[in-house]
């Protein structure tokens, strides 16, 4: 069974990913590379226990610190427009993603800048002067393997610019994460937002993001309202986390990373690897107060989500009790999630709660806890749930304890409030139906924005759910285990149910047997449904 399953996943790489290839010039493996170190593995575990028990914020990578410049590395070409290309590849052996740090980031009007796989899979949006920062600095998001493909085009009177104002300091290999899949996992008991038990919190939901901080910590933190309500970009996380006056500008958080399916909770699939993406993120940001005592810190972003992506900016109280309400975390930094308490009591500088549903993990610091009002009441500190335990997680009490450190940016009309609503762009007009996410039939009732920004479809404002419109399409019989991608999990569901299985989901053929031909079907339709 163990060659089978090898043999298998070889074929899956040699069928769905290309060969290396370059673009209109030298082929990209040809491109000169710098390499870091190899990564070891049980090293990084032995440390992140240390870091886990000594209350620090997770990490996903190591960082290497470097000094580059398109003057001192990498390769120059002139393109068919006459334009001029440089190229750097970077690389660690056996890293599971890569992002970059650029410490000096200035590009001039004709540029920009690509950063993509070396088989060109996957790229991040285009880079140019329009994220030029105050803070003279770029961090970027993932992307996925061991080998990212650094690329700048400008005119050619423009290139000394490029030399002179562009700087990469830090090369972070990822070892936890991104398309991980055997580590990080957020817990079979947790509960994905696309699940009915988070229909009602969809003015929230959207507010949460997950961040990665230096290029290798990673936290959760939430949008908050202000009483101007002028959409400023406050996002709040936990002081642990490490956003400090030195390390805001690192900051890129990720929107709507969450599953396109619920999951069943408590299933096998809800404790694995889910299929958010990576492709809506904010990258930089200005610190603006932060406290130890109640463990949070309030940044400005440097620039404003894409209106399209639906985020919201969730409201607060400053009272000093609270009703159970939910929160709202991505543990171990994976998919979105959604949790419900039974109890919630305000003891010294922290909430403290017990949860009936759900649970938090590392990754979930700095997340919000909503009261039954849907307003954030603190942000998490600390705490030792997991979904085998029934302990206590900690929410620092930031709004009622450490008020006269936030009222100069959530209160600048100096109101004197003590409760806000969240805020749904638009003034929460966005019409509400009935969404198809997946293709396995799952539907939720949802603004239409936020249907949008996860991938569904929107079927109308109005239609519900119990209208039969998201009915299984049943075109994508090669996704076994109904995640809506089809990957290797498909393959060792396939592998397990082996041999005679007429009717089975494994049976992706409907031969009545499960055996090489699902498994060559399975490869074949490798990727999203």
């Amino acid at each position: 069974m163990f060659n089978i399953a090898r043999i298998v996943f070889c074929s899956a790489l040699a069928i769905c990913l290309p060969a290396m290839a370059g673009i209109d010039g030298m082929p990209a493996d040809a491109v000169p590379v710098v390499t870091v170190p190899a990564l070891d593995y049980v090293q990084l575990d032995a440390e992140d226990v240390v870091r886990e028990h000594s209350g620090l914020p997770p990490r996903f990578a190591l960082p290497t610190t470097t000094i580059i410049t398109p003057g001192s590395h990498g390769l120059w070409e002139r393109t068919s427009d006459e334009r001029l290309r440089w190229r750097l590849r970077v690389s660690c052996e056996n890293a599971m993603s890569m992002n970059l740090g650029f410490g000096r980031w200035t590009l001039p009007t004709s540029g920009s800048m690509t950063i993509s796989t070396v088989r060109g899979d996957m790229a991040i949006r285009d880079f140019t002067a329009d994220d030029n920062r105050s803070h003279g600095e770029l961090w970027t998001p993932v992307v996925p393997g061991n080998d990212a493909l650094i690329t700048i085009e400008v005119d050619a009177s423009q290139k000394r610019i490029v030399e002179d104002n562009v700087t990469l300091t830090s090369i972070n290999a990822g070892y936890r994460w991104v398309h991980d899949l055997s580590r990080g996992s957020s817990e079979s008991c947790n509960i994905d937002v696309m699940c009915s038990q988070a229909d009602a919190w969809w003015d929230e939901i959207p507010s949460v993001g997950v961040y990665t901080l230096s290029g290798f910590l990673t936290c959760t933190g939430f949008m908050v309202n202000n009483t101007a309500e002028d959409q400023t970009p406050y996002f709040m996380t936990a002081n642990h986390c490490g956003v400090t006056s030195s390390s805001d500008s690192s900051i890129v958080v990720y929107w709507n990373h969450q599953n396109s399916t619920c999951r069943t909770p408590g299933g096998g699939s809800s404790g694995g690897n889910g299929n958010g993406t990576w492709n809506q993120f904010t990258s930089g940001s200005t610190m603006r107060a932060t406290r130890s005592y109640t463990d949070f810190t309030l940044t400005e972003l440097s620039s404003d989500p894409n209106p399209a992506w639906g985020i919201t900016f969730s409201g607060w109280s400053r009272a000093s009790s609270a009703s159970n309400g939910a929160g709202v975390h991505h543990p171990e930094c994976a998919e979105k999630r959604i949790s419900f308490p039974d109890s919630t009591n305000g003891s010294g500088e922290y909430w403290d709660v017990n949860w009936d549903e759900g649970r938090t993990a590392p990754g979930s610091s700095g997340s919000p806890l909503f009261d039954g009002n849907h307003r954030a009441i603190g942000q998490l500190c600390c705490g030792s749930s997991y979904c085998w335990n029934d302990y206590n997680d900690y929410y620092g009490r930031s709004f009622y304890l450490s008020w006269s450190y936030l009222d100069d940016w959530l209160d600048p009309i100096g109101s004197g409030a003590t409760t806000l609503d969240t805020l749904v762009p638009g003034g929460g007009g966005d019409p509400v139906g009935a969404c198809c996410v997946g293709s396995g039939g799952t539907c939720i009732e949802i603004p239409e924005s936020n249907c949008n920004a996860g991938g569904g479809t929107f079927l109308g404002e109005g239609i519900e759910c119990d209208s039969g419109g998201c009915d299984p399409t049943g075109d994508c019989p090669s996704d076994v285990t109904g995640d809506g991608v089809v990957d290797v999990s498909d393959i060792l569901a396939a592998i397990a149910a082996w041999g005679s299985c007429s009717g089975c989901d494994a049976d992706v053929d409907d031969s009545g047997t499960v055996d090489v031909s699902d498994i060559l079907a399975i490869i074949g339709a490798w990727g999203p449904c």
